[in-house]
């Protein structure tokens, strides 16, 4: 115990490679103590007066005993020093960092303790084992404990093994779902694309033949409605062909429906984009009510921000979506912006742009309540409203890191505050 923790003290090495250290300089030094005194007394029994009397008394204060003793360790010595020598092991032993090393100890210790005290035992007149009794129970508990430690880690890297055969079963039977819900959006898309195609080419041709009667005077008021009434009954068919991807969850495909009509009644172009198990993520991230809470909250103040604005390009987009290893939704909007004395105060109490207009504010309370349970973090980026599409996208990113980022064009009018991240942009 004492040379382990010299050695640990000496090398700061972990304790479980001092302890494999110790083991084999102890087993090691144990095989050499014999070889020599091996060496040693076959040549003192050549030399030695053939009328010694066998079994008789020794008396160990004779000199020649010294002597038989400091050849034992001289030579013992020697050995130790002519491992070293071969080049194999002229830097020691490097497999002693091995993850099994420990083991191996173990077991090699324990067999070579046994091993010296049943010789010891052969070389008393009795060979009686009882003397060294504590020697070789010492030497089974080393050489069981090598044992149990191998089952041990047999066991735990085959349960690592199932566990990750298990993970990769499921990632691929994610990827094949999710390269089926791709095909079927794809053809969804191809359809739509071709049925687009169609409308525009058969209604440019109308138009142009339109454009040329109201310049020549023949076309009547009566015409032009008609040709409007045909052109968005054409519009009409050709969203209601336009279906929101699944997310595999009946009710949050019911809650989504919902707002792409809403949407389409307030006039604003409504997209959804998937990507990652959403069965996953209500099952293990977020509960399914939260997701459903922060969906609502947000896609109404998506719409009542686009609605306050007066921009042509009215869009809202969602996205639920697996990110560098985290779920987040997010939603992007071409409604108003946010004012800043609202972003410094989000997460304090009830704040909102669009008071107004229906806003409560208690949106983003609710959000900051979820985010706290989950350790989520709030991502806001916006941009300046030229020449863009969208103003302004909310994020809520399930990594642990409970963080407030804002991702703004104006980072100057934000001051330093302990609440919040400011990123230029």
């Amino acid at each position: 115990m004492l040379s382990v923790v010299f050695v640990y003290f000496l090398t700061k090495k972990k304790i479980e490679t001092v302890v494999s250290r110790y083991l084999f300089s102890f087993g090691i030094s144990c095989v050499l103590y014999y070889i020599a005194v091996f060496i040693v007394f076959v040549v003192f029994a050549l030399l030695a007066n053939n009328d010694i009397v066998v079994n008789a008394p020794h008396d160990y204060n004779q000199p020649i005993y010294l002597l038989i003793y400091s050849l034992i360790f001289t030579l013992q010595l020697v050995l130790a020093f002519s491992i070293f020598r071969i080049r194999r092991f002229k830097n020691g032993f490097p497999f002693i960092f091995k993850k099994y090393t420990v083991v191996a100890a173990l077991v090699f210790a324990g067999m070579i303790l046994i091993l010296i005290t049943w010789v010891n035992a052969l070389a008393q007149s009795e060979g009686n084992l009882h003397a060294g009794y504590y020697f070789i129970v010492a030497g089974v508990l080393l050489a069981g404990g090598g044992i149990f430690i191998l089952i041990r880690r047999l066991i735990k890297n085959y349960q690592k093994m199932r566990v990750r055969q298990n993970t990769e079963s499921l990632y691929e039977k994610m990827y094949f779902e999710e390269k089926e819900k791709y095909d079927k959006l794809k053809e969804q898309y191809d359809a739509l694309e071709k049925a687009k195609s169609a409308m525009l080419h058969n209604f440019t041709d109308r138009l142009k033949a339109m454009e040329e009667a109201v310049r020549q005077g023949n076309a009547t008021h009566e015409d032009i409605r008609n040709l409007q009434d045909a052109w968005q009954s054409e519009l009409d068919q050709f969203s209601a062909k336009r279906r929101l991807p699944s997310t595999k969850i009946n009710s949050l495909d019911v809650l989504l429906d919902y707002y792409a009509k809403q949407f389409a009644d307030n006039n604003i172009s409504f997209n959804l984009m998937l990507d990652g198990s959403l069965r996953y993520m209500v099952d293990h991230v977020v509960e399914q009510s939260q997701l459903e809470t922060l969906i609502v909250n947000h896609l109404n103040d998506a719409r009542i921000a686009v609605n306050a604005n007066d921009k042509t390009y009215r869009c809202v987009t969602a996205m639920l979506r697996l990110r560098e290893n985290h779920y987040e939704f997010t939603v992007f909007d071409s409604g108003i912006p946010f004012e800043v004395d609202t972003l410094i105060r989000l997460g304090v109490g009830r704040v909102t742009t669009h008071a107004a207009t229906g806003g409560s504010g208690i949106g983003f309370e609710t959000t900051f309540e979820i985010m706290r349970e989950h350790g989520a973090s709030l991502i806001i980026s916006e941009q300046e409203e030229s020449n863009i599409d969208f103003s302004k996208s909310v994020t809520i990113r399930f990594d642990g890191k409970n963080q407030y980022i804002i991702e703004t064009y104006r980072p100057n009018d934000f001051p330093a505050c302990e609440r919040y991240i400011i990123v230029p942009g």
